[in-house]
This record gives C-alpha cells, sequence and structure tokens, in this order.
C-alpha cells in the first residue's frame, strides 16, 4: 500500500467491481479514455485477474486509488514497463467517481506513482498519452512535472473531429529536482 495525504494506492481486489461498475460506463468518464465501448462486469473480473498475473510478471503495476476518509475506491492508476533496458514507463490514470474530479487527488496520485516508478521500478523516464481537449488532465500532469515533448496530429476521432494525442513525460532527474526544491 502506498500512503498519501489524502487518499492511498493498493492493489486491485474483485470487490472493486462493485464501484468500478457504478460509474464505468458513463460516457462523462468514457470521453477521454481510448475505451468506449461499455464493459461488462465480467469482463472488469478478467481485467483485474489479468493485473495480478502482470504485476508478478514486473510488467504492468495497477492500483485502485481509494480515500482515506472513506476507504471508497475512486479511480485507478498504472505505470507499465515499455521498455527495461531504457527503463522507460508510461503512466495511466482514471478518477471514474466524478464527485472527486477537481479536487486535487488525480494530482496527488500521479505524485505517488512518480514516486513508486523512479525510486521503487528504478525508471528514467515516465511518459503518458492525453487527449489535446482533456484540459482538467493536462493541468493535472503539468503540476506534477510532466512536459509536452510531442504530438500525434489528428490521431483520435472524439466527438466527430480528429484531434491530436498529445506526448507528454518526466525524467528521474528532473522528479527529483522538483523533489528537493520542494522540500526547501
Amino acid at each position: 500500500m502506498i500512503v498519501g495525504n489524502q487518499i492511498l494506492l493498493r492493489g486491485l481486489e474483485l470487490s472493486d467491481v462493485d464501484e468500478l461498475m457504478k460509474h464505468w460506463n458513463k460516457q462523462e468518464v468514457k470521453q477521454y479514455l481510448l475505451q468506449i465501448a461499455p464493459h461488462s462486469r465480467e469482463e472488469e473480473e478478467e481485467w483485474i485477474r489479468s493485473t495480478w498475473k502482470n504485476r508478478k510478471e514486473g510488467s504492468n503495476y495497477v492500483f485502485a486509488i481509494v480515500t482515506k476518509t472513506e476507504g471508497l475506491h475512486i479511480g485507478n492508476i498504472e505505470v507499465m514497463i515499455n521498455n527495461q533496458i531504457s527503463r522507460r514507463g508510461e503512466v495511466g490514470i482514471v478518477i471514474f467517481n466524478s464527485k472527486y474530479w477537481g479536487q486535487g487527488l488525480g494530482s496527488e496520485a500521479l505524485e505517488l506513482i512518480l514516486d513508486y516508478g523512479f525510486k521503487n521500478l528504478n525508471l528514467h523516464s515516465i511518459e503518458l498519452q492525453v487527449f489535446e481537449k482533456n484540459q482538467r488532465a493536462r493541468a493535472a500532469y503539468k503540476k506534477v512535472g510532466f512536459i509536452e515533448v510531442g504530438r500525434q496530429r489528428e490521431a483520435h476521432f472524439f466527438d466527430g473531429q480528429l484531434i491530436d494525442i498529445i506526448i507528454m513525460d518526466i525524467l528521474a532527474s528532473e522528479w527529483r529536482t522538483r523533489k528537493d526544491s520542494s522540500k526547501k
């Protein structure tokens, strides 16, 4: 378990499917994800089981984002190992319970997962992809130190039009510098 100020990150359990299914198939949640089709309970249970296998293999680490006060599962965050030789990873996050949007919990989860990726997994860089229209996510990513490093132009069909996918990353050295400067 990884403990923050307002949230904690823990491994997913099959019992998490109940809370996930309350929110997962809502359009407001899925609009910025690559998974736009509705999912069944069985698919989500199968996915959770696959996260356990991937974690054992050391290729992908998925955590439930849980509020400390209520113990409520509100989202998921993951770090995937893209290249072990170059020590590159990729992060993905979703806060699926919209009641918790705009409260800084996504930023806190990102801070925790970056710390885990750089300190525990010994990654050199962590990247992510975000749709250009997802302003809230882009602001959260910048807040924790990600910078835009590229674009895939007109790479995703969204709301009747083609939009760019923005590629952002952060290096371990940049992360350490940010952490050191915040201690002063």
